[in-house]
């Protein structure tokens, strides 16, 4: 069975993820506010969620429902 990986999603997770966290370290003072700070964050984001995107385990198959072959019910 093929593994389902998701790197797009990761992709747009990281950015999320970098973009958040250049803002708060912007708000708090913690970084000063130049462009390299704010790109290098995003693209450190964005290489995060790629790479949990491929080695993150993947969401469990869904369960089928169990079937109610042989069984019926009586009537009330």
């Amino acid at each position: 069975m093929k593994r389902r990986r998701h790197p797009i999603m990761g992709f747009f997770a990281g950015l999320f993820l970098g973009l958040g966290s250049a803002l708060l370290l912007f708000v708090f003072g913690i970084i000063p506010v130049t462009i390299f700070w704010l790109v290098g964050l995003i693209i450190v984001g964005i290489a995060i969620g790629i790479v949990l995107g491929f080695v993150a385990p993947r969401k469990p198959a869904k369960q089928q429902p169990p079937t109610t072959e042989g069984t019926t019910l009586s009537p009330a």
